[in-house]
């Protein structure tokens, strides 16, 4: 019995079949290459973000936290908390229970997936404990949006659908050009896509082709690559501007204690490798209450600008000038091999505080600082030991400085 004939397909009809499955799967490699190292990037620098946001929340309700301010707590919250990818901010007590708390306004896309998407990105909160000295304050839970993530990944699934449909036309138009005009750009693309996710190569750009449909695709690929470096430049921004408030004093725009101890402890480490020695100075301004007393706190705050700019002008570019709290200064001094070194730095700071400065109200005022001075590692080897020997330092020559006030006006007398 004869069997039944089927009709084969030609070579033309099959390769054209292998062609486009081969792109339709190089199309939804690359496309879940792009999306899947964009929603990394992206998903690593959120937590970034939110670490930094619980660190800057938990620095910036200090304050309202110690005099138990709730309106205070929460004002600060939101001057932090209202960046992109933050939904959920709290503060709480030791205890548990929460003393303020923000949350970010749903958009469009809230739904129930996003909160699940939420709970699949970041199951758990950014923390960070609020403490003065060993007192422990409360804590600062930072909870992970997501919208920006699934608006990201919607995005990217309506270009990539737009992109399989015109490869879709462009294999079945152009069959015996796939190879040399298909199948090499698509490859680019992949390449473009795996330097994005290995190298965060943002700036590679698939160039021009000579089909209208592929370099239309590659027109949109590059839209979507130019949106994820925005994305990536902006969470790279709010990061460093996050990381910046976290590590400087926002009135003098010196280092703030945190800063100062990180750069005391890597000064030390230096010092044991070197074998050279280092100095810490501990300064803070005669008299600032009385400026404050007489012209107002204004008046103050222009006062420990002017000693700021000061003492940055005193040092040199390789020294680091910090301002600690209140009228608090401190300066790490590079590594020297000479002590008249040290003596030159403390004239040369004395010298720039005689010039007066303009306050707020017109007037000119002059302040003059106590400088107290420790040497690693004549007067210690540990941050806690320098910093008490400097500040013992500044107020003996506070002290001597009163003392031969005293003299003279009884000489005058």
């Amino acid at each position: 019995m004869a069997r039944p004939s089927r009709s084969l397909p030609t070579l033309r009809q099959l390769l054209a079949g292998v062609h486009m499955r081969l792109i339709l799967f190089t199309v939804a490699l690359a496309t879940a290459s792009l999306l899947l190292s964009g929603m990394m990037v992206i998903r690593n620098y959120a937590a970034r973000n939110l670490q930094l946001t619980a660190h800057t929340v938990a620095y910036t309700v200090e304050p309202a936290l110690v005099f138990g301010d709730r309106a205070a707590m929460l004002e600060g919250i939101v001057s932090v908390a209202g960046v992109g990818g933050v939904d959920r901010v709290e503060l709480r007590e030791p205890g548990g229970a929460v003393l303020a708390a923000w949350e970010h306004p749903h958009g469009d896309l809230h739904s129930p997936f996003e909160d699940f998407a939420n709970g699949l990105l970041w199951p758990r909160p950014a923390r960070h404990v609020v403490q003065r000295g060993d007192r422990v304050l409360g804590e600062v839970r930072v909870y992970g949006n997501s919208e920006g993530v699934l608006r990201y990944v919607l995005s990217g699934a309506i270009i990539a659908l737009s992109c399989l449909g015109l490869t879709v036309i462009a294999t079945r138009i152009l069959a015996r050009r796939l190879q040399h005009d298909v199948i090499e750009p698509l490859d680019h693309v992949a390449a473009i896509a795996h330097a994005v996710r290995s190298d965060r190569a943002f700036e590679k750009r698939v160039p021009a082709s000579g089909i209208a449909e592929i370099d239309q695709f590659g027109q949109d690929f590059n839209a979507l690559l130019a949106e994820l470096q925005g994305w990536h430049a902006g969470l790279t921004s709010e990061n460093a501007e996050l990381a910046r408030r976290a590590t400087h004093d926002g009135l003098t725009g010196l280092g703030n204690r945190v800063l100062f101890e990180q750069v005391l402890g890597e000064a030390i480490g230096a010092s044991v490798r070197s074998d050279v020695a280092f100095a810490v100075l501990y300064l803070d301004i005669d008299d600032f209450k009385s400026i404050n007393d007489r012209h107002g706190h204004a008046a103050g705050d222009a006062a420990l600008i002017a000693v700021a700019e000061r003492l940055r002008s005193s040092i040199r570019h390789v020294d680091s000038a910090f301002r600690l709290g209140g009228d608090e200064f401190a300066v790490v001094l590079a590594p020297f091999h000479n002590r008249a070194h040290v003596d030159g730095v403390v004239a040369r700071i004395h010298l720039a505080m005689e010039r007066s400065f303009r306050l707020p109200s017109g007037l000119f005022a002059r302040s003059t600082v106590s400088v107290g001075v420790a040497v690693y590692p004549d007067d210690g080897v540990s941050p806690v030991d320098l910093l008490r020997r400097a500040d013992a330092a500044m107020y003996q020559m506070k002290r001597h400085a009163r003392c031969e006030g005293e003299t003279g006006h009884g000489a005058d007398a």
